[in-house]
């Protein structure tokens, strides 16, 4: 699990993993789980059994980016390079998902029934995919979209470009008739311009753990 960023299905996993199916599988997976090692989710468009099984332990997950063979000697070489940077992007977005319970308080819903799903485009290219989609009973889904910034994040024209796109093939391919409402959280938020307009929701690193 650990080589591919968003999970395998439980098919990949005895494909690429040497794994027996049966029982045993099952029982180890559900362990994984309750452990808070590994979290099962639903592509938007898949049935449940196509769902897939994401490693999300943070040690684990560092362990096995940079520890593991050796990959960094020293820590201090590897502090503030894109290397650094793109790995806290990753880690952010890990610690949302494991956050779904605050990001509803902090969006007002709590009390809302609701299901999470990810979602990947599968007829797109290059490729769109969504981490988080929390799909309401009031017909509205709040489409996730996680950024790491020490600093406010700042939305400019090519972001914005991209975020249109991205919900509206997520629209497409689903054919929902939802309302779709950008969903920002960035873990110290957003800087007000021309292009903020777009989100609908901001939510800071912060609100990840008010409960």
């Amino acid at each position: 699990m650990s080589k591919k960023n968003s999970g395998l299905t439980r098919k990949e996993l005895i494909q690429t993993g040497n794994v027996i199916e049966g029982k045993n599988l099952t029982s180890c997976l559900e362990d994984l789980e309750q452990c808070g090692f590994i979290r099962k989710y639903k592509d938007y468009t898949t049935e449940i059994n196509g769902a897939h099984f994401q490693l999300i332990d943070p040690l684990c997950l560092f362990f096995f980016s940079f520890l593991d063979n050796g990959k960094i000697e020293s820590w201090n070489d590897f502090f503030d390079t894109p290397t650094y940077y793109n790995w806290c992007g990753l880690a952010f977005e890990k610690v949302c998902l494991q956050h779904t319970k605050q990001i509803k308080y902090a969006l007002g819903i709590a009390g809302l029934s609701s299901s999470e799903y990810s979602w990947y485009s599968k007829k797109t290219k290059p490729g769109v995919q969504i981490d988080l989609l929390i799909d309401r009973k009031d017909d509205i889904i709040n489409v996730c979209e996680e950024k790491y910034s020490k600093e406010p994040f700042t939305i400019d024209t090519s972001y914005e470009t991209d975020l249109i796109h991205k919900i509206e093939v997520f629209r497409k391919e689903t054919n929902t008739k939802k309302a779709l409402w950008l969903t920002m959280i960035s873990f110290s938020g957003i800087k007000m311009n021309s292009h903020s307009n777009i989100v609908i929701n901001s939510i800071t690193g912060d609100d990840l753990f008010v409960l």
